[in-house]
């Protein structure tokens, strides 16, 4: 596992390896990005799940919304 390779990570509270995760996510995702391609089709498929949560915001749930519900448990 790759926490194992950064003992530190251990160390962190719930509230500051979800703001990582997020970075992480953001920093995988971006254009300039040298993490290997991702296939068109997830692409595509994340593009359309987005589509449609953006037309029906109440059928999905925010990232700061899950993040702030897990925080508080």
């Amino acid at each position: 596992m790759i926490v194992e390779s950064y003992p530190e990570l251990a160390e962190l509270d719930a509230e500051q390896k979800l703001i990582l995760a997020g970075e992480l996510w953001k920093s995988a995702i971006s254009p300039d990005s040298d993490s290997p391609e991702r296939p068109i089709e997830a692409v595509q498929t994340l593009k359309a799940l987005l589509a449609h949560f953006e037309k029906n915001p109440d059928t999905g749930v925010k990232w700061e919304d899950l993040r702030d519900a897990k925080i508080a448990k």
